[in-house]
């Protein structure tokens, strides 16, 4: 039947009528080929991207995979710098931590941005005492360095490069140091410049008042200073636990009972201020910064936190401690969570978030929005250093090549293939 119907459709069959034998039989036609997206100018799709949030790193990840086009436009240094100078304020990849556990210090890492895996060994081993301009200061154990020096390094996340200090005789009883910029007393905007050179500023005091400061640059030598003694003697001791602050050219470290020490980065002169009265508490208080860029703390009394500020403006009529704020966990956390004493144990710098452990939990609390987070368990935790940078890909030629990959497995396939700036 099917050969006699391709013959009547050639020759005509005298069994159908005319008209249906010499018709044409119907053929499938091929869809036509999709239309092509609609073209975007580079720099219309630049500043698509560009508008991307930084606390979401995965999403230029994502973008990155589109196209080769797309690749080398985020992977180009100029869009890396342009897309800093668009948002200023780097997001917060996550925080570090330094606590006591029954089996001794812990240490640990918890990642609050997608895409940006946890650091290697590192962060479990040594502790983290500060971070700043996109550094993280640790301190390797003693078992580590063999002796019983303070053994300091500075390490990129980013870039994955560390590099060590000199051990620092330990002829104090207690110190904290801090880590910044080496131009952060002068015209560096910080948004790039975590691969160049830095200052490390240490904090001492010993078993008879005197307190003394030794620093040590990655651009002049790699060597400490000489010592500089205060010249106001304390029965106070500066506290290991308690993050520092820096302030326009200033750093100050907190100290156990009621003083917080500044140094003045550019003349290298130390002096004392008084905390608030009543509110120098052990434990219970984190320095903070202001969004005028001033010296601010947070203390907790209760299930209370007092925010305060510091004028230290002496023609000003506000000079001095100024309490500006006051939080009520009552109304912000469970009721389970409010069942022990809850510490202050964290601030991270320019986004206004605090840390607050209660109950063996570790929240995030967000002084502009008041939006409250749970973010890991918090037992034993003292101390939460914040880490703050801009976590854009760099170019990869092997990436470029491969772009039959599906996003399946799209964190695994950037750690491997991608360089980051």
């Amino acid at each position: 039947m099917a050969a006699r119907r391709r013959e009547a459709s050639r020759v005509g069959d005298p069994g159908l009528p005319e008209d249906q034998a010499l018709a044409p039989q119907p053929t499938l036609m091929a869809p036509p080929p999709p239309q092509p997206p609609p073209y975007l100018a580079e720099d219309l799709v630049e500043e698509i991207l560009l508008r991307f949030p930084p606390t979401e790193p995965a999403t230029l990840f994502r973008a990155a995979l589109v196209c080769k086009h797309w690749c080398r436009l985020i992977s180009a240094p100029g869009f890396r710098r342009r897309f800093r100078e668009r948002h200023r304020t780097p997001p917060m990849l996550g925080f570090l931590y330094r606590g006591f556990a029954d089996h001794g210090v812990v240490n640990g890492f918890v990642p609050t941005a997608a895409a940006f895996c946890s650091p290697r060994a590192e962060s479990r081993s040594c502790g983290a005492i500060d971070a700043r301009h996109g550094r993280i200061l640790l301190q390797w154990p003693e078992e580590h360095s063999g002796t019983d020096d303070i053994a300091l390094g500075v390490w990129d996340p980013i870039t994955g490069v560390k590099r060590k200090l000199p051990h620092l005789a330990r002829n104090s009883s207690r110190w904290n140091a801090a880590v910044l910029c080496f131009a952060a007393a002068g015209d560096c905007d910080h948004l790039d410049c975590h691969r160049g050179p830095f200052l490390v500023v240490v904090v001492g005091t010993n078993d008879i008042g005197g307190t003394f400061i030794r620093t040590c640059s990655s651009d002049v030598a790699a060597s400490w200073s000489e010592p500089i003694f205060s010249q106001q003697q304390t029965r106070d001791c500066v506290d290991p636990l308690m993050r520092s602050a820096l302030t326009g050219n200033a750093l100050y470290f907190g100290f156990v009972a009621n003083k917080v020490l500044r140094y003045d980065l550019e003349l290298r002169e130390s002096s004392f201020v008084e905390l608030p009265s009543g509110h120098s508490n052990l434990g219970l208080r984190v320095l903070t910064t202001t969004e005028e860029g001033g010296l601010g703390l947070a203390t907790a009394h209760g299930n209370t936190i007092y925010m305060w500020s510091r004028n230290d403006d002496g023609r000003q009529e506000d000079f001095g401690w100024r309490r500006n704020r006051v939080i009520e966990l009552e109304t912000l956390l469970h009721s389970y969570a409010i069942l022990t004493l809850p510490y202050v144990v964290g601030f991270a710098e320019g986004i206004g978030i605090i840390f607050v452990r209660a109950s063996n939990v570790l929240f995030s609390i967000d002084l502009k929005t008041c939006k409250v987070e749970k973010v890991c368990k918090g037992r034993g935790i003292r101390a939460v250093v914040p880490y703050m940078s801009f976590y854009t890909p760099g170019l990869s030629v092997q990436l470029c090549s491969v772009f039959g990959l599906k996003m399946f497995g799209t964190s695994n396939i950037l750690a491997a293939n991608m360089k980051f700036a």
